[in-house]
């Protein structure tokens, strides 16, 4: 895989002509690849037993929608100052749940699979108020950006 990225990065830099057969198909798998991760989430969220919860996981989830963004707001503050819009995307990013790409790589190296699809569900659900709280106060003021 890496030696596929380092490959790619090199045809990118010199702007080597891709055949059109292989374009082609090579779109077609990057519009599935999104897809096929989702429904392999679902079916390994769905196998799984919520009896079995993963003891660290209360903690992966207060430090990615949490921390995360209080990490990065005060960083924004002491680095800054940026344009406001910069900045309030910046920490709606930090805000965002655990990504699908979590599950896609534990489910890669064969480790840690149903942790992970766990953080990124249980996460999803907890976004729900945490992101909604930091739009809220964004929104109304109460977060300024120098």
């Amino acid at each position: 895989m890496i030696v596929a990225s380092y490959f790619g990065a090199l045809v990118a830099f010199f702007h080597v002509p891709i055949p059109v057969g292989v374009d082609s198909m090579l779109q077609f798998l990057q519009s599935a690849a999104a897809p096929v991760a989702l429904f392999a989430l679902g079916v390994t969220v769905a196998l799984r037993p919520f009896e079995r919860m993963p003891w660290e996981l209360p903690g992966i989830i207060a430090i990615k929608l949490i921390a995360h963004p209080l990490i990065v707001f005060g960083l924004l503050i002491a680095l800054g100052p940026f344009p406001p819009q910069w900045a309030a995307a910046a920490l709606l990013l930090a805000s965002l749940p655990p990504a699908l790409n979590v599950f896609v790589i534990a489910r890669q190296y064969d480790t840690w699979i149903e942790p992970a699809s766990a953080a990124v569900l249980i996460g999803t659900f907890v976004s729900v108020v945490t992101l909604t709280s930091v739009m809220w106060l964004i929104r109304t003021g109460a977060i300024v950006f120098p």
